[in-house]
């Protein structure tokens, strides 16, 4: 900066880089810098100073009312007067320049409000600086402030307000200032590309559904930052299949209608599910290897016991005429020939009926002595003792064999699986099978003949799954209870949500690792931003500040207030703070025991002279002879304030240009003598409001024109004009002219008397009489000459005022007002010589 001025694109990347890398943001890989001491004497002061004029405004458009159709010429000297009335587009001209020149308050510039076409707003200005040929600027208004004209200074009512009302910079620092502003510039630059990559760094988190935020889970979710570590992410979005029945669970309790209800019939599925699983357990237990082998012993037993049983038989009844008596055929038939001899044939007596007259109950026959010994024979064989254990074996056996073969059907296990709650194909299968191996296994057992040969029992892992489930029913079912009685519902739904929560934050894991990521990354660049704070700077320079700037300034202020005749109130002007690399200084008043605002006591008056001196004090501490525009200064001025405020402006014009707006013909008059004084030649412009529109320059008013001239304009341009008209279109139209011209003739008449006939001793608008070198002229007046003023001022003045209907008026020929003001102009050419 002290080396090229400023600072360029590989500069700030540098910058920036640095400041990552003392900030520790990741990645990035700065060039190596080396450092570089300030050249001797490169801190000295600097003249950069230029003198600049504005010449003309030309080609307005679009602007306000203005619409001139020539420009406005500043003329060449350094005083310019601009007089128009209100309305006239002063005010018009002064917007302009205020945006252009970057005035302190500029307000909003309007286009003609009464037009309905919108015209682009625009101008061209033409400007000097130093010895340079004239250049011209053209200004579209979105443009804003032009670099070349930003040293104009303009003073009006908005620029009084912000001098009176509002904290304010010095309008010129000096360079070694400027170079600290310069820096901080660089810092809030960095700063704002800092600022600019966080702003760009935009989070890509998915929002949390409404319902889940205010979990804890999702005031977590909402307070993740750069300090977030990795494992609180993991614990947080830790989801597995136990946090998900444990979900189900409770969405399935909130969503039940009647938990009453559901309680009662989860019992109810709880007893079919034990009632399941006793089944099942009583179907493995009648198959264990104890019962198998209980079972294959019973069964050698009662065929041994058979044949003990079957072998006596044979030797009691092998002389009888049949063979097989004591088979299992022939004892089935003995029983049925018993229950049928004891129920129906012969009730009451005891089986076999052995009775003389008894009669078989099989062939009906009566039974002969054998038969009788017989049947005796054949009741004593069954009811021995071997024939009874030999029956009671067989019967041990039948009664083993139905409870092996007491296995449900496949159809009857679906149904009770069904009833048990059981759905899932998984766990029907494994019942399935479990059924099926028991099946097996008593088949293998009905057909072989040891325990080797009937296959594997199943295991009784399944039974523990059921009671287990079956336990959990009841869980369930104590857990409706607690829902029937609405105990802990909040809580319960609470917890839902929380698990809601959790199981979404599992969903976003690889989001929210990004985010923590990139707040990290946030983090270290405002860690980097933070280095760009110009805080230091800003109190070196305010304390280089209370050495260079401020006494000057305040120094600067008193002077233009005594110049201005306003020492007397009490104001002064001092710092009040500074702020990023700016100084900031404000009037305040004296002796105040409160901070009050100066506008809130002083009057109308001493407001406007005070912020004359704090501008002036302000702008003429810088080294550019640059112009000063005032806009109406002496606005609700006494005649003292007046008369010191056109002082201090024709010494202004001592070393710069000033342009003057004002609508005060006082004003005009009192700068117009004071230039004539300090030898000065003002450039009067009077602007007018057309048809067309307003902020034409024109000539200047009749009245702050010099009588000679004037005069001669009348005779050479204003009257050949009225005598065309006089000679091709008529009287009518003539006259309208000539009333004018005849008018102006008696105004310059009455300016005669005032510049020349009294030497300018006495003035209109002028508070003193200037008799220094000028009295002495009044000597030189004659009856003669006060009689052709008094003449001359008769007969013009008839044209000014109204006369009787009944003595009409009429104007002047051409020929006659033409001998009249060659008349007037040989008298002055001869009173001037004397």
């Amino acid at each position: 900066m002290v080396q090229k001025g400023a600072i360029d694109a590989t500069d700030q990347a540098e910058l920036i880089s640095l400041c990552k890398k003392d900030a520790g943001v990741f990645g990035s890989t700065p060039t190596k810098i080396k450092a570089q001491g300030i050249p001797p004497g490169t801190l000295r002061a600097h003249d950069n100073s230029f003198t600049l004029r504005l010449e003309e405004i030309s080609n307005v458009k679009g602007i306000n009312a203005l619409a001139p159709r020539k420009p406005l010429k500043f003329g060449e000297g350094p005083l310019t007067i601009i007089y128009g009335t209100t309305g006239s587009g002063k005010s018009g001209y002064v917007r302009i320049l205020k945006h252009a020149c970057g005035a302190r308050k500029t307000g909003e510039l309007h286009g003609n409000i009464f037009n309905k076409q919108e015209k682009a707003k625009a101008c061209t200005f033409k400007i000097r600086i130093d010895t340079e040929p004239p250049k011209d600027l053209d200004w579209p208004q979105p443009m804003g402030i032009i670099d070349d004209m930003k040293a104009i200074e303009i003073y009006d009512t908005d620029c009084a307000h912000v001098y009176l009302t509002e904290e304010n910079e010095v309008a010129y620092e000096p360079w070694v200032l400027s170079l600290f502003t310069q820096l901080t510039e660089v810092c809030k630059l960095v700063g704002k590309t800092l600022k600019d990559e966080i702003d760009q760094s935009v989070s890509r988190l998915p929002l949390m559904p409404a319902q889940l935020q205010n979990t804890t889970s999702g005031l977590w979710y909402s307070g993740l930052s750069h300090q977030t570590k990795q494992r609180k992410i993991d614990a947080r979005c830790l989801w597995n299949q136990k946090l998900q029945k444990t979900l189900e669970e409770f969405k399935k309790r909130l969503s039940e209608p009647d938990p009453a209800k559901q309680g009662s019939q989860t019992r109810q599925t709880k007893a079919n599910l034990l009632a399941l699983r006793s089944e099942l357990k009583k179907m493995r237990d009648q198959l264990s290897n104890e019962k198998c082998s209980q079972y294959f012993n019973s069964r050698k037993e009662t065929a041994a016991k058979r044949k003990a049983a079957d072998e006596d038989a044979k030797k009691v009844f092998e002389s009888g005429p049949l063979d097989g008596v004591g088979s299992e055929s022939w004892r089935l038939l003995w029983e049925q020939a018993r229950t049928y001899s004891e129920t129906i044939a012969y009730m009451g007596v005891v089986f076999p009926n052995a009775s003389e007259e008894a009669r078989c109950v099989l062939c009906q026959q009566i039974l002969k002595p054998d038969a009788r010994k017989r049947f005796t024979s054949f009741e004593t064989f069954v009811t021995g003792e071997l024939q009874k254990q030999a029956n009671k074996a067989e019967q041990q056996i039948k009664t083993l064999k139905e409870e092996i073969e007491d296995i449900i059907s496949v159809e009857n296990l679906s149904l009770r699986m069904d009833s048990a709650g059981i759905s899932a194909g998984a766990e029907r299968a494994e019942i399935s099978k479990f059924h099926k191996l028991i099946v097996e296994r008593k088949d293998f057992l009905l057909k072989t003949e040891s325990l080797s040969g009937v296959g594997g029992l199943p295991d009784e892992t399944l039974l523990e799954k059921i009671k287990a489930r079956s336990e959990d029913f009841e869980k369930w079912a104590q857990k409706y209870d607690n829902d029937a009685k609405k105990v802990n519902r909040d809580r319960l739904e609470k917890h839902a949500k929380e698990l809601e929560a959790r199981k979404w934050l599992s969903e976003q894991k690889d989001c929210i690792e990004e985010e923590v990521a990139r707040l990290k990354h946030v983090n270290a660049l405002k860690g980097a931003r933070r280095l760009t704070n110009p805080k230091s700077l800003s109190d070196m320079k305010s304390q280089l500040a209370d050495i260079i700037i401020s006494p000057a300034f305040v120094k600067r202020f008193e002077d233009e207030l005594r110049a201005l005749g306003a020492f007397r109130i009490k104001v002064k002007f001092a710092k009040t703070r500074t702020k990023y690399g700016h100084v900031y200084h404000r009037i305040q008043l004296k002796d105040c025991a409160r901070d009050i605002c100066p506008t809130d006591i002083l009057s109308e008056g001493e407001f406007r002279i005070v912020s004359l001196a704090a501008f002036l004090a302000d702008v003429e501490g810088q080294p550019h002879i640059s112009p000063f525009i005032f806009d109406d200064p002496i606005s609700s001025l006494d005649q003292d304030f007046e008369e010191a405020t056109s002082r201090r402006l024709i010494d202004l014009c001592k070393s710069r240009q000033v342009i003057v707006f004002t609508h005060r013909l006082s004003l005009l008059a009192q700068l117009e003598g004071l230039a004539k004084k300090a030898g000065i030649e003002p450039h009067v412009i009077c602007l007018r409001s057309e048809s067309w529109g307003a902020g034409e320059p024109g000539d200047t008013p009749i009245f702050a024109k010099k009588p000679e001239g004037a005069l001669k304009s009348i005779f050479g341009e204003r009257l050949p004009k009225a005598r065309k008209v006089f000679e091709q279109i008529g009287r009518t139209e003539y006259e309208e002219i000539a009333k004018g011209i005849c008018g102006d003739i008696r105004i310059l008449i009455e300016r005669l008397v005032e510049n020349d006939l009294l030497s300018d001793i006495v003035q209109r608008f002028r508070r003193e009489v200037q008799t220094k070198n000028k009295i002495h002229k009044l000597a030189k007046i004659t009856p003669e000459d006060c009689k052709f003023i008094d003449d001359y001022m008769s007969k013009y003045s008839i044209y000014e005022h109204s006369q009787p209907s009944e003595a009409p008026v009429q104007i002047l020929d051409p020929d006659k007002i033409e001998r009249d003001l060659q008349d007037i102009l040989m008298w002055l050419n001869e009173f001037k010589t004397r």
